[in-house]
């Protein structure tokens, strides 16, 4: 699976802000719109749900901690 990288989105992030007429201080809202662009086109499945981590049940006998 391919994640975009800082480079790509970094790239997408200003040519946004060109686009919009380069308005100051609002680079966190390129960046944030750039990667969700990217990782929208490369159908990646940012939500917090999908970033959970879960942790597999020990098996029986096996001590948890």
């Amino acid at each position: 699976m391919h994640t975009p990288h800082e480079s790509e989105i970094r790239a997408r992030a200003y040519a946004l802000w060109e686009s919009d007429g380069s308005p100051e201080g609002r680079a966190d809202d390129y960046w944030h719109r750039a990667e969700r662009e990217l990782s929208e086109e490369m159908n990646l499945d940012l939500s917090e749900e999908a970033a959970e981590v879960t942790q597999p049940r020990p098996p029986a006998g096996f001590p948890a901690h």
